[in-house]
């Protein structure tokens, strides 16, 4: 049985995916202009956004488009927990000829 919030919750869902694009450009903007590394934690409180959001576009950034890489662990700024924050990779000489 079909029922009208079936078509609602599709509508958002692909509503949401223009969105998350746009917040993974936010965030990986964020990263390149301040350099460093970053929790998401930090993240969050740096841009307005909620922890949730964060942690899903840096999942998307890790793991699909790999243009964030996880950096050691250290303690949050904010929270003093151990984190395994984010940062840009590393690039060698050899890559800047390419």
């Amino acid at each position: 049985m079909r029922i009208d919030q079936q078509s609602t919750a599709c509508d958002a869902y692909h509503a949401h995916r223009g969105q998350s694009a746009q917040q993974r450009n936010r965030i990986l903007s964020f990263i390149k202009q301040r350099g460093g590394d970053w929790s998401i934690g930090e993240l969050a409180e740096a841009l307005t956004m909620q922890k949730s959001t964060v942690s899903a576009r840096v999942n998307e950034l890790l793991n699909e488009t790999k243009e964030l890489v996880e950096q050691p662990r250290r303690k949050d700024r904010l929270s003093g927990i151990t984190i395994r924050p984010v940062g840009l990779p590393f690039v060698g000489q050899g890559e800047l000829f390419n």
